[in-house]
């Protein structure tokens, strides 16, 4: 009897110390399926990291990574329950409130603007334009060019109209602003020179780089427009009534992110490692170069701040997207409730 009360005890000790463990996923956690949409960026890394490292599935999500090609795609399946979970931006928010629907950033991915302009290399060195060159002499080098963008309305559209307007530019006169599609579109307009210059986040500006049919000349994502720093500019949205039902659920997506944002910031090379499954076309060194690019933009835990949301809003406000500015106190469009550092 003594030798079967030792080991019980003993079984007991080692199922003890497993679920003490890191990442060890409680025995009464309930497995749920999360659907996300995304739009294929890199500022998704931590969120990428956290699926492919398998820290969501230790939290008991089984996590689906679904891309779209718009910010108005994902946000439609969003509200319409397609999807859980949707990397938006607050002017999405905004609009969606105005129609009676709440959206709530849980989770900040930036602290501002990820949009890289990379521009066709004969086109930079006629206009004598790089990085060095200060940024007022970058936006008013814009004049007469063609300008790609996604789509209109998208916020490859709405930067871009910005940069030029700070010129003293008009986008529907001294300029031709191009829709073209996504990544692989730009990238190809831009070889073929049907466009001169676009914006996208990290890689693809360093694709048309590394390549040598383009030139990087504008780094939001370095700080190089910095009325555009700290800056709410993309977050994790959910909808309202869904982070009210599940707050668990959000929690525990929240860890899994941050261990991920953690080891990016620790181990780029095991980042990139996990990231090649999301990213299976893309050159090891190019991503490497791309994560290193970005992650000075990507938030650090994921909160959020009322300044921040201000900010953003007070941009919408000027560049004329909204007539009345919201309240940027948390609860309304965002909250930190759910994130576990």
């Amino acid at each position: 009897m003594g030798n079967i009360v030792r080991v019980g005890l003993g079984i007991l000790m080692v199922a003890a110390v497993i679920a003490a463990a890191p990442g060890a996923a409680p025995a009464q956690m309930q497995r749920v399926k999360i659907t996300e949409a995304h739009t294929g960026t890199l500022f998704m890394a931590p969120v990428y990291i956290a699926e492919a490292a398998g820290y969501m599935g230790q939290e008991g999500i089984d996590l689906e990574l679904t891309e779209v090609d718009s910010g108005a795609l994902g946000i439609a399946a969003l509200v319409s329950g397609q999807v859980q979970f949707f990397d938006a931006d607050p002017f999405q928010a905004v609009q969606l409130r105005r129609q009676g629907r709440q959206i709530m950033f849980i989770y900040n991915l930036t602290k501002r603007v990820t949009l890289d302009m990379v521009m066709h290399p004969e086109v930079a060195r006629t206009r004598n334009i790089s990085r060095s060159t200060p940024i007022d002499q970058r936006f008013a080098a814009l004049r007469g060019l063609k300008l790609g963008v996604t789509r209109p309305g998208a916020a490859t559209d709405v930067y871009m109209r910005y940069y030029l307007k700070r010129a003293g530019l008009n986008p529907d006169r001294d300029v031709q602003i191009i829709s073209v599609g996504g990544g692989a579109g730009l990238l190809a307009a831009l070889r073929t020179r049907q466009i001169d210059a676009f914006h996208l986040s990290a890689p693809t500006p360093y694709i048309a780089e590394r390549d040598g049919f383009g030139v990087v000349v504008i780094k939001a994502s370095a700080g190089d427009v910095p009325e555009l720093d700290n800056f709410l500019y993309t977050g994790i949205s959910v909808h309202n009534i869904y982070a009210n039902q599940n707050g668990d659920v959000l929690r525990r997506w929240t860890k899994a992110v941050n261990r991920a944002n953690k080891l990016m910031r620790q181990d780029q090379a095991a980042a990139v490692n996990h990231l090649r499954k999301h990213f299976p076309r893309t050159d090891p060194t190019l991503l490497t170069l791309a994560l290193r690019e970005i992650i000075p933009a990507l938030s650090e835990d994921g909160t959020m701040d009322e300044k921040m949301m201000e900010k953003h809003l007070k941009f919408m406000l000027d560049d004329g997207q909204i007539s009345i500015m919201p309240s940027a106190k948390e609860g309304l469009l965002w909250t930190n409730r759910y994130i576990v550092k």
